[in-house]
């Protein structure tokens, strides 16, 4: 019973549209009254609410920079309709205690005093119904909001959260030759045993920041099937960068990445890169923009500390043309930033919804002095649109994606596809179905590492 009440799908499927039904039966109840001045309330306050929404919306974006970008419509519908509902609930509850406080006791003859029609008005039951109708337009709302990001999917990962995961790397699986530079594809000469395990493995690791300084939050590793096995070849390697806010999990919660790694393996006889999910940001509202600046020394954490402790530690290929760098919205500006600034580690990426340039807020200036102290043009040196129109890259390869809904990141996917281009990289382009999402994230993935698998020598 417990197992399908987790498995219930709240990014999806019949759980949100029968929540949005039950909202609908919320508001209507609300909205039933046959007064005037009710009437003329609720449309006051449908506007209130909707003004209070938008002016919500546009604060934490231009007033306290919490992201970059606008939040989208359907964001904000959202949260004006929850608004709404609790106005409505909150109004119905005061205004049927009151109706309670002024009822008065029956006279001693046993004769009633006022109409029938304001008893009703003073039933408790009315005050609840109103108080779990505004609880329940609320949730609703929320639940609107979740189907749009896709952050969690299910119920299970709303209650439990992230996986609990193995912790490190044990000294059996870490790496074993010395030569570990291959030049020929890892699938040429690759004969898989007889026996080997189903799925890969994540694992939490620490990667310390000792040349940067950087302390970052517990990265995330996936060994796939090919790993375990006795004469275990040196496989590729994906760095994967998730989105801001975020953490490294959020790959596994959000983005069914186990399931695409583990699909990917089976196809490919147990072979899949591994995957190290480092944590570029260091807390989960944080935004260091993956960059060397005020904000931290990131750049040389993803570029120095992160690849030093994959060579070091795990059973990898050394060679950097068999490497590749992704990730989602922050995490896929992340990986232009990091083939643009260091095409020697990075040779492959995969941008999912990549923002057209690093950025902590919509107001370009505040980025610019938070970061570089206001320094205009130290931030215009190192943005990829400003490398890549100065510099040359024939030998990396790259894929853009974006959700066909979100106008925002397809044109910056367009804008970048294009200076790329123009500099020389081959690159790919795409849409999924959907917004700026998870849900959209878990059907490009597939895409995303068919791409990064064929340069890497896995396909």
């Amino acid at each position: 019973m417990l197992t399908w009440f987790y498995g219930l799908g709240l990014a999806s499927g019949w759980l949100p549209a029968a929540a949005l039904g039950l909202g609908a039966v919320a508001l209507a109840f609300l909205l039933l009254h046959r007064s005037r001045r009710w009437w003329l309330f609720c449309v006051l306050s449908a506007l209130a609410s909707g003004a209070a929404a938008m002016l919500a919306g546009w604060a934490v974006i231009h007033v306290w920079y919490w992201w970059p970008e606008d939040l989208p419509a359907t964001v904000i519908v959202c949260v004006g309709f929850g608004l709404w509902g609790l106005v409505l609930g909150s109004a119905t509850a005061v205004l049927g205690l009151g109706s309670l406080a002024r009822r008065r006791p029956r006279p001693r003859d046993g004769r009633r005093h006022g109409s029938a029609r304001t008893a009703r008005a003073a039933s408790p039951l009315k005050v609840l119904m109103a108080v779990a109708a505004a609880v329940v337009v609320v949730a609703v709302s929320a639940v609107q909001v979740n189907v749009y990001f896709g952050e969690y999917p299910t119920v299970g990962s709303l209650i439990h959260g992230d996986p609990a995961l193995a912790q490190g790397i044990p000294h059996f699986l870490q790496k074993k030759d010395a030569d570990r530079f291959r030049l020929l594809p890892v699938k040429d000469g690759w004969v898989p045993p007889k026996r080997m395990q189903a799925a890969g493995e994540f694992r939490q690791v620490s990667i310390p920041g000792k040349a940067s300084g950087f302390h970052a939050r517990p990265a995330v590793v996936y060994l796939p099937p090919a790993y375990f096995t006795p004469h275990a070849p040196v496989l590729p390697v994906v760095v994967l960068v998730t989105g801001q806010p975020g953490s490294p999990q959020n790959w596994l919660l959000s983005g069914h990445l186990g399931q695409t790694l583990d699909t990917y393996a089976k196809g490919h006889r147990g072979l899949a890169p591994v995957v190290v999910m480092p944590d570029a940001n260091g807390s989960q509202e944080a935004n260091t923009m993956c960059m060397n600046s005020a904000l931290g020394r990131v750049d040389t954490y993803m570029a120095v500390d992160v690849p030093r402790w994959i060579a070091d530690t795990l059973n990898v290929d050394t060679n950097h043309r068999h490497w590749a760098v992704a990730g989602f919205s922050y995490g896929g500006t992340c990986a232009m930033q990091m083939v643009t600034r260091h095409p020697d580690v990075y040779r492959t990426f995969a941008a999912i919804s990549a923002e057209r340039e690093p950025a902590l807020t919509a107001n370009r200036a505040v980025t610019v002095q938070r970061a570089f102290n206001g320094n205009t043009a130290a931030f215009n040196a190192v943005v990829p649109m400003t490398l890549m129109d100065r510099h040359s890259y024939p030998e990396i390869h790259g894929w853009f994606a974006s959700g066909a809904q979100d106008a925002v990141y397809t044109h910056n996917a367009e804008v970048l596809d294009a200076a790329g281009r123009r500099a020389g990289m081959t690159l790919e382009r795409t849409t999924f179905p959907g917004g700026h999402s998870w849900t959209m994230v878990t059907e490009a993935l597939p895409s995303a590492f068919s791409f990064m698998g064929a340069r890497l020598g896995l396909q």
